[in-house]
């Protein structure tokens, strides 16, 4: 819900970068409606998205979760829940700025800066104080989590 209501907070797009997101969605067969053509996006993938859901890409290549972000939020609610493998997807674009989706026929580059929220529980269970799971298991699920990747604050 806390990521949600930081939408509001954020400075509104300016008029080009609206046109940047509403290329980004266009080229994705979305439309933005006119009252919200100067919103920030704000994403919400399901955990058990796929890596091409998140990144971008297909048969017929089209930006993914994390360039529909672009210039807004992406939030991964129960982020240890997602698999590893998509994780470790993001590592390029948070780095770069964009994605490059690559086939035989063409080599496509889709924008990607957005900022990331995520979310989990502190342990399997969801609570540490009355834990039901072991330590053991507290830190297996706590290693979900690619270092390289996410560093908790």
């Amino acid at each position: 819900m806390l990521a949600n209501r930081i939408i509001p907070l954020l400075p509104a797009l300016t008029y080009d970068e609206a046109i940047e997101v509403a290329a980004i969605h266009s080229v994705a067969g979305l439309h933005i409606k006119p009252h919200n053509f100067l919103n920030r996006p704000f994403r919400s993938p399901h955990h058990t998205c796929s890596s091409i859901a998140l990144i971008g890409g297909g048969s017929h290549p089209k930006p993914g979760e994390i360039s529909l972000a672009y210039r807004g939020i992406l939030f991964l609610d129960e982020i240890a829940e997602f698999p590893r493998k998509v994780l470790d997807c993001l590592r390029e674009p948070l780095e770069t700025g964009q994605v490059e989706i690559s086939r035989a026929a063409a080599k496509l580059t889709f924008s990607s800066r957005f900022q990331l929220i995520a979310a989990m529980n502190p342990s399997p269970c969801g609570d540490t104080e009355r834990a039901r799971s072991t330590p053991d298991q507290i830190q297996r699920y706590l290693s979900r989590l690619s270092g390289a990747v996410f560093r908790p604050i």
